[in-house]
């Protein structure tokens, strides 16, 4: 049964070449063992898996922040827009880590 959580967080979006804008989302995730974190930051090989790799494993949607006026940003995102970008990835993984209930 898999259970998921939701966690804010600030993910950078592209709004120019070379230009990122950080957007307030509640990213929503789906919950690991935290005893299985180890074996899922690895590939059966034993090389480390990517940012983007695990970032599409364990979030399951994006959701407007209350924070986000609506103004700020014209068009809701979806997991593959946010995924697009390393650093967006890298934090979604770094706070999916930080937050991951450890029961």
């Amino acid at each position: 049964m898999s259970t998921t959580f939701f966690c804010n967080l600030s993910v950078p979006i592209l709004v120019g070449e070379d230009r990122y804008k950080y957007i307030p989302v509640i990213g929503v995730f789906r919950s690991i063992p935290f005893e299985q974190i180890d074996e899922w930051v690895m590939h059966p090989d034993g090389r480390p898996r990517s940012d983007r790799e695990l970032a599409a494993e364990v979030l399951v949607e994006i959701r407007r922040s209350p924070e986000n006026s609506g103004q700020e940003v014209a068009r809701p995102f979806e997991v593959a827009d946010i995924l697009q970008l390393d650093r967006a990835a890298a934090i979604v993984v770094s706070t999916y880590l930080a937050a991951l209930p450890r029961v």
